[in-house]
């Protein structure tokens, strides 16, 4: 049993590992990201005015 709950941690820690973004791609992606939520604070805030126009 002590030796099944080992195994498991183990596959968790290795996926997890395996999961994680390299640390050279990181900044790149932190940018993209906020470039995304950007665009989809522009995308909501567009589409309340349209909805408020409307009334």
């Amino acid at each position: 049993m002590h030796q099944q709950m080992t195994r498991q941690k183990d596959l968790f820690e290795e996926a997890v590992r395996e999961a994680l973004v390299p640390e050279e791609m990181q900044p790149e992606l932190v940018t993209q990201l906020a470039l995304l939520m950007f665009a989809l604070v522009d995308i909501i805030e567009t589409e309340m005015r349209e909805e408020q126009d409307r009334r």
